[in-house]
């Protein structure tokens, strides 16, 4: 008889033992893979219930600033609803036996809570409790606490197993606000570099308006020092819509193409005005295309158009024509083509290289141009493409230029 007691204790003990390491092994893994602190509370709360048969675990919080422990998870008849805390209570540090547990840092076993003045009764008194902190380099950041209804029901080895599920505990809770710190930062800092590009993007639309708003007003002061009246008149009334419009839409990421098409027009008013209407232009829309739902970036067809104008068509002798033309290719790109029958790029570019400061304006402006593309490429995850090709006779003689400018549009970009 007593060969079979030694026995059976030593089974006892053993069985104990792989209990409470499996139990170990067990929070060790299954946290492994949480990614929020309150993923990580409410798994122990939970398991400590299911694998230690606790009749209930509550765990704490510690809010440094207020030094008060505030109810994160909670798992037993005092909250029987599954991850979600009814009436979340908040214990002051120093008050009741888990307050005090958060003050010493001393994990405490209560044998018989009637005997123990700190209890704080709750929805009804037990008579068991246990307490463990949880630290975090060197602190308390927060507590384990389970009753049970039984006297003298925890023990050194429940002690033992739930310091080692603490210790498991912080470190997850630690490194898992390390990473969140991490990802904050890297939020932040894409968030910063979002608004240095869209700041640029502002800079680099006031950088392309001031020549050709100071070649607007010269073109109104010549039309006034000549007597011209009627052109002043006509300059100043195209001239003060227009800038009203760059106003309105100054800050705007994308304006709609009928918007667009209307900033056009007026510019293209007041470079006839400038040049004696020594062109035509025309402006042609797919019938698909709803210009007041299709959306596009401000301006920028603008600089090809000057381009087109001042490089292409005011050098040749007569017959100048400008042509714009848009295109839906497929429900969200639509197509800009600029065709003139000017006298091509080869020629243009000899021609400017005569003149330094045309020829520097023009490649300064399409740099800026091809800038303000690639910024609303990379803010916006959108397509956007321009080519330029020469229109050639027979014979191979340059008859104009092309520019197809290839848009993204969607009508729930930011505008």
């Amino acid at each position: 008889m007593a060969v079979t007691m030694i026995l059976y204790r030593r089974f006892t003990q053993y069985r104990q033992k792989y209990l409470s390491e499996a139990t170990i092994t067990y929070f060790a893994t299954s946290l492994f893979g949480k990614n929020t602190v309150d993923d990580i509370l409410w798994d122990v709360a939970k398991n400590c219930i299911s694998r230690l048969h606790f009749e209930d675990c509550v765990i704490y919080l510690l809010d440094e600033k207020r030094q008060v422990l505030m109810q994160k998870a909670a798992y037993g008849p005092k909250n029987p609803v599954r991850f979600e805390i009814q009436h979340p209570i908040e214990i002051p540090v120093g008050q009741g036996i888990t307050g005090t547990v958060a003050l010493t840092g001393q994990p405490e076993i209560i044998a018989d809570t009637s005997s123990d003045d700190r209890y704080i009764l709750d929805d009804e008194r037990r008579y068991s409790e246990i307490t463990v902190p949880i630290f975090c380099n060197g602190k308390v950041v927060g507590i384990i606490d389970s009753e049970h209804h039984h006297k003298n029901f925890y023990n050194n080895g429940h002690l033992q197993i739930l310091e080692k599920i603490a210790g498991i505990c912080a470190a997850k809770i630690a490194q898992t606000q390390a990473e969140e710190r991490s990802r904050q930062k890297t939020e932040e800092v894409r968030l910063l570099q979002q608004q240095l590009a869209e700041f640029r993007l502002v800079t680099l639309k006031s950088q392309m308006n001031p020549h050709f708003l100071f070649n607007c007003l010269n073109g109104i002061y010549n039309s006034i020092t000549t007597g011209e009246t009627q052109k002043a008149q006509d300059y100043v009334i195209h001239f003060a819509r227009l800038l009203r419009m760059v106003l309105v839409h100054a800050e705007k990421n994308f304006i709609s193409l009928q918007e667009e098409i209307d900033l056009l027009q007026y510019y293209l008013k007041i470079e006839s005005l400038r040049t004696d209407h020594a062109f035509e232009y025309t402006f042609e829309v797919d019938p698909q295309i709803n210009p007041a739902n299709c959306f596009v970036p401000g301006m920028l067809i603008q600089p090809f158009l000057e381009n087109a104008i001042w490089h292409g068509l005011m050098n040749k002798t007569h017959d100048r024509h400008l042509r714009i033309c848009w295109q839906q290719v497929s429900p969200n790109i639509l197509l800009c083509e600029i065709t003139d029958n000017g006298v091509g790029r080869l020629q243009a570019s000899r021609i400017s290289s005569r003149g330094l400061k045309s020829s520097e304006h023009q490649s300064k402006g399409m740099a800026l141009c091809q800038e303000r593309i690639e910024l609303y490429k990379s803010l916006f995850n959108t397509q956007f493409q321009i080519q330029v090709s020469d229109i050639a006779n027979e014979i191979n003689e340059p008859m104009g230029t092309k520019v197809s400018i290839t848009f993204e549009t969607d009508n729930n970009l930011e505008h």
